[in-house]
């Protein structure tokens, strides 16, 4: 399957990654991989064995420059074999820029072109050694972040996702079968209303597709990582918090309000969880018009952000009506982090704002600590690592975590919902079958059985060179 202009080249490019190190690969495929090989590597026979290696001198296709290149194994993979379907073959050379590009350059002349970004994923994608989700899977498990984040891409790589959504699609050809007997019937002059069976089946599959869809949350985490927000007034102690839970001086520090304009971002690891904590602008009345812009930034992350922090500063005399106004304006979720204890000599600070949290009902999601003396911050990575391990300690299942995939569930619980509405409402099975149509549609979308070019760039465009 062709569907592009210089889908039937030959293409060829450097499968490692750049830069020095002990060896390097240069991956070429296509209908001239072997002849244009050849042309470089003389000590290949006329019919290499497939998946066997051949060690030999790679000499210049030209003769002008250096006539040996380097020392090489080189591997065949037979036409249908190969990653990607086609006759393919691998360079094992020494590692570092200039052997590798030179390998590159001689496959060129030999009438190979340079790949693009991902094409030999693409091409194991039109020779059906893969589908669109796996084809996806690699590149998350390329991208991975944690452990459980390549584990999960590598499910999917073996075809897991792959098989949910094709079980998706047999359930709704079941339900599109029972309809179309149905409308053949009553062709005959047979009336038949949908029977309980048929909705208890289109029910069950909603609760599946729904189910799938709940992933996408601990998916998206697996994927990106944890994002917290440290927000608070002016000189709370943010960036002095932001500073110790990443044993570095990130941020800059002074005694005078607003000294933080714009958001710092900094990432560490939580138990293998990548997770990015942003200090941001003192939360304040300014007429100054860049702190406003940098007072904004920080409403909007406290919006997006996975998780808040709010810092309150226990050594403020105003520190009850900042609280006031963060729990009033704030989202449910957020802890608070009451800084500044050091200086609380007889406790009574602590007990007093116990009492008040309390009142608000937010005891729980409180710590109390200290930025300067790094009390409290294990007692806060633990608060954030809570919701965590709660989304991703659940053992095994398939977990969603491309939005395109979500988006594809979304559509196809749409129509489910659509089916049936109509379905208790005793409408005709054409309307009926039209919306699981709907759904069938879908999933041949999300697999890439039916396909849109610009779904395929988009997706393709993110992959690297050789890949």
């Amino acid at each position: 399957m062709r569907i592009r202009p210089g889908d039937e080249d030959t293409i060829c490019a450097l499968a490692t990654a750049p830069g020095l190190g002990a060896i390097a690969v240069v991956r070429i495929s296509g209908p001239k991989a072997l002849a244009c090989s050849r042309a470089l590597a003389p000590f290949l026979p006329e019919a290499p064995d497939s998946h066997r290696a051949y060690f030999g001198t790679l000499k210049a296709v030209d003769g002008n420059a250096t006539k040996n290149v380097d020392e090489a194994l080189v591997t065949y993979f037979a036409n249908g074999t190969s990653f990607t379907g086609e006759e393919s073959l691998e360079f094992s050379v020494h590692g570092g820029d200039q052997i590798s590009g030179r390998v590159v350059e001689e496959l060129i002349r030999a009438g190979a072109r340079i790949a693009k970004p991902g094409e030999f994923t693409y091409r194991a994608f039109l020779n059906d050694r893969i589908d669109l989700v796996q084809a996806e899977s690699i590149l998350s498990l390329i991208e991975s972040r944690s452990s459980m984040g390549s584990a999960n891409a590598l499910n999917q790589l073996k075809g897991e996702l792959s098989q949910k959504f094709l079980d998706i699609e047999d359930d709704l050809l079941w339900l599109g079968a029972q309809l179309e007997a149905s409308i053949d019937f009553s062709s005959d002059g047979i009336e038949l209303t949908p029977s309980k069976d048929l909705l208890d089946r289109a029910n069950q599959l909603q609760t599946e597709v729904r189910e799938l869809m709940a992933t996408y949350q601990k998916g998206r985490i697996l994927r990106d990582g944890l994002m917290v927000a440290l927000i608070g007034a002016p000189n709370a102690g943010k960036s002095s918090l932001l500073n110790a839970i990443v044993e570095d001086d990130r941020a800059i520090v002074t005694e005078h309000e607003g000294t933080t304009r714009d958001l710092i971002q900094v990432e560490t690891r939580l138990e293998g969880t990548p997770v990015t904590w942003v200090d941001t602008a003192g939360i304040r009345a300014s007429q100054d018009d860049v702190e406003k812009m940098g007072i904004e930034r920080s409403l909007k992350m406290r919006k997006d952000a996975d998780f808040v922090v709010v810092v309150i500063d226990l050594s403020d005399r105003g520190w009850r009506e900042r609280l006031a106004a963060f729990v009033r304006d704030g989202r449910r979720d957020e802890w608070y982090f009451f800084n500044k204890t050091d200086l609380d000599r007889s406790g009574e600070w602590v007990a007093t704002a116990e009492a008040e949290l309390e009142k608000y009902g937010i005891l729980a999601r409180s710590v109390f600590g200290s930025a300067v003396r790094g009390s409290g911050l294990q007692e806060l990575k633990e608060a954030v690592l809570k919701p965590v391990r709660e989304k991703l300690g659940v053992a095994g299942g398939t977990v969603v975590t491309q939005s395109r995939h979500f988006e594809g569930l979304q559509k196809i619980d749409s129509s489910l919902e659509k089916a049936l509405k109509l379905i208790r409402g005793d409408a005709s099975p054409e309307l009926i079958a039209f919306e699981l149509q709907e759904g069938v549609k879908t999933v041949h979308e999300l697999l890439g059985k039916v396909f849109h070019e610009q779904v395929i760039d988009r997706i393709f465009k993110e992959f690297c060179l050789g890949k």
